[in-house]
């Protein structure tokens, strides 16, 4: 579904919280965003699956999506969550190259989707647009990076205090004061996002808890040591 009007500001704006996109010429960002079609998406649907054809560029306008991996036994890695405003690159890719990862909805989403050949017209004539991506596909392939460190070099433990540790400090969390990070994410999400299964983050979490680390409930996660926390990110 074509869009206009403000829906191509909202467009705009999004992505220009992103670096390098302050640079790209307003007439070649409003040529982008007018050429932005909505999609819709429902919960469990994919935007594009491993293996098949890139459909393009994707921003989140609402809802979630999660970009992954599933194994032939059906074990999931979670490369990231895609939250409004975010915007997903793996799509954008030359014809005769197949997406690596699949993107599907976690609830029903919706995401302005940009078609891979208008945008590589656009590049052609905007250096700084070709910055501009270049500068997010680096930002992803750094984290994928980060990725593989974590499951090849870090505990269960560690990578588990780590992702606590970024959703207290997202939420505020000071040295000395407890930290409540609501359970938003069922264990089995958590578990694919850190590349290991309910029953390790489990076992993980119940060790924090006895060390004084964390508080747990059905509803919430209480950070008790923040300190404690970092420390067993970083030792």
């Amino acid at each position: 579904m074509p869009i206009e009007g403000a829906e191509v500001e909202q467009v705009r704006q999004a992505l220009l919280r992103y670096a390098g996109w302050d640079q790209v010429p307003e007439e070649t960002m409003t040529e982008l965003c007018l050429g932005a079609n909505l999609v819709e998406v429902k919960r469990k649907r994919s935007v594009f699956r491993r293996g098949e054809p890139g459909p393009g560029l994707f921003v989140v306008k609402s809802g979630e999506f999660k970009l992954s991996l599933i194994s032939s036994e059906g074990r999931e890695q979670i490369l990231y969550l895609a939250e409004p405003g975010k915007l997903i690159g793996e799509g954008f890719l030359p014809r005769d190259v197949q997406c690596a990862a699949s993107a599907f909805a976690m609830l029903d989403s919706e995401a302005w989707q940009f078609e891979t050949d208008p945008v590589i017209n656009l590049i052609g004539r905007s250096q700084p647009l070709a910055f501009a991506l270049m500068r997010h596909m680096a930002f992803r392939a750094n984290r994928l990076i980060d990725l593989v460190l974590d499951l090849s070099l870090r505990s269960v433990e560690r990578r588990l205090a780590s992702f606590l540790l970024s959703l207290a400090m997202r939420a505020g969390a000071e040295a000395g004061k407890p930290c409540v990070i609501p359970r938003q994410l069922d264990m089995n999400t958590v578990a694919a996002r850190l590349g290991t299964v309910r029953e390790e983050i489990s076992r993980a979490l119940n060790r924090m808890q006895r060390e004084g680390i964390l508080s747990l409930s059905r509803q919430e996660i209480v950070v008790l040591d923040l300190n404690a926390l970092e420390r067993v990110t970083y030792e």
